[in-house]
């Protein structure tokens, strides 16, 4: 019969997972809209809140939270985090099945992050990695070297129930009555990832060339606060001045 601790005990089996090793890798399945990312960051709030890990990123939008947490969305980004900030660090990958998909085992971010994640490791980096079902993460990364614990969420109606399994303990538990994270993020986000860094965004005096700078990178019209006859406009206008300065040289 497997145990059952409700959220009252939760802190403990955060911090006796988090606190006695020095890199933790966790799993997190669900379907959309079972609370996997929201239960993330709540593990994220609770290390925090007990001081058991210094540095916090994630590839999650975050809106508010009590404690800095950095928004890295490629693997060089992690890789110089982690190697320029000090101390145990956190870092949660939501929509891990893209990439480190299992149809993919050869593409060159699965290789990239699979060949870092022991690296990574050792500058005291622990991670949570967030997907739909363990079909989509590549076999590699659930092999129990890697793998530490695995957190699955299995109703779709009911967000406070979770099933613990501890890898490296062989145990598992029934957490029930997990309480919503105080931490606001942006929950329609695609939550992106990637191999390289984006090119550096140049220092325009200009806010229009700003503002598409932005948009071309990825930001829609509603992220910018504008609304897209606007960025139309502003596109047209500049793909018209680019032109005109063409036909003149």
């Amino acid at each position: 019969m497997l145990e059952q601790a409700k959220a009252n005990n939760l802190d403990k089996i955060i911090i006796d997972l988090f606190k006695h090793t020095v890199s933790v890798c966790l799993l997190i399945l669900g379907r959309r809209d079972s609370g996997k990312t929201d239960f993330s960051l709540l593990i994220m709030e609770t290390l925090a809140k007990f001081d058991i890990t210094k540095a916090f990123a994630t590839n999650i939008k975050i809106y508010e939270s009590s404690f800095p947490i950095e928004y890295i969305t490629n693997l060089e980004d992690l890789e110089f985090w982690c190697s320029n900030t000090p101390g145990k660090k956190l870092f949660i990958l939501d929509e891990a099945g893209k990439s480190l998909r299992r149809r993919t085992p050869m593409s060159g971010l699965n290789i990239k992050l699979l060949d870092q994640l022991q690296i990574l490791r050792k500058y005291k980096l622990s991670m949570i990695l967030i997907a739909p079902h363990e079909k989509y993460i590549d076999s590699a990364t659930l092999g129990s070297d890697v793998l530490d614990a695995i957190i699955v969420k299995p109703y779709f109606k009911n967000r406070k129930v979770a099933l613990y399994q501890n890898v490296m303990e062989n145990e598992e538990i029934w957490i029930t009555e997990i309480p919503r994270t105080a931490v606001k993020f942006n929950t329609w986000d695609v939550a992106p990832f990637q191999k390289d860094s984006p090119v550096r965004k140049p220092n325009f005096k200009d806010e229009q060339l700003n503002i598409l700078w932005d948009w071309s990178n990825g930001m829609t019209a509603k992220d910018l606060g504008l609304d897209r006859q606007t960025i139309h406009r502003l596109s047209t206008k500049f793909i018209r001045e680019v032109l005109k300065r063409e036909r003149d040289k």
